[in-house]
């Protein structure tokens, strides 16, 4: 099986290689835990390696993402002109939607077929290799119920992986207790479960990373450490949390 690198340093070990090709994966966790920082190095170092990738993002602006991204990975000298050349896309949701009023109602509503059409359309141009969404949860308010929400979801997720594409979901948990989280069926229904935490340990919080499912490959399912430094994640492979 042809695994991707993510070149994000320790988690491929703990993948045992790297996530398989053509897989999708959710990047689950609280606030704060890391998860749009992981996903968007998951991006990062395949640009730079030569494969094209695309960051949808829900909830940001594109000029707040490029801000954060160069306040927090300060060693990224690359980020900046990988986003000129468009071989990584950092796009958002008032980028490709069409936005409707309603004849009853005052919130405006989206159409999903519009934005996944127009991301069909982006994918094919650009040859994107790596997709990043971030948030599955957010794309929840697309639907009115939840059953719509998975079918499409999963529809996404099978059109995605038609394309050739690797992709990352970010995702809200509902419970970040690791003893008591509770999972969503869509996360039962893809290919792998990355967790993201932050740990009460005496008087600070520490950061860790559990690879709960990946399907089809050998995987560690140790709960391992890892810091976001000015030059990317590092995963403490060996160490122990507590």
């Amino acid at each position: 099986m042809e695994k991707i690198k993510t070149n994000i340093k320790g988690l491929d070990v703990l993948l045992g290689g790297g996530i398989p090709s053509r897989h999708n994966v959710f990047i689950c966790g609280g606030p704060g835990t890391g998860k749009t920082s992981l996903s968007m190095e998951f991006l990062y170092r395949g640009a730079v390696g030569g494969e094209s990738g695309l960051f949808l993002s829900l909830e940001e602006d594109v000029d707040s993402l490029v801000e954060n991204v160069n306040a927090t990975f300060t060693k990224w000298s690359k980020f900046n002109q990988l986003v000129k050349e468009k071989k990584l896309m950092l796009v958002t949701q008032e980028s490709y939607i069409h936005v409707d009023m309603p004849e009853t109602g005052v919130s405006p509503y989206y159409t999903f077929s519009k934005l996944h059409d127009k991301l069909d359309e982006v994918i094919d141009d650009n040859k994107i290799k790596r997709v990043v969404i971030d948030s599955a949860s957010i794309l929840n308010l697309f639907f009115d119920n939840d059953l719509e929400y998975r079918r499409t979801v999963l529809n996404l997720l099978r059109d995605l992986k038609k394309k050739g594409c690797t992709a990352m979901l970010t995702a809200e948990l509902q419970n970040v207790n690791r003893d008591t989280v509770r999972f969503a069926i869509e996360h039962f229904v893809t290919d792998g479960v990355i967790l993201l935490y932050l740990l009460e340990q005496q008087e600070r919080r520490i950061s860790a990373i559990e690879v709960l499912k990946m399907r089809g490959c050998e995987h560690s399912k140790v709960l391992t450490p890892f810091k976001i430094t000015s030059n990317g994640i590092e995963v403490y492979v060996g160490e122990r949390v507590y």
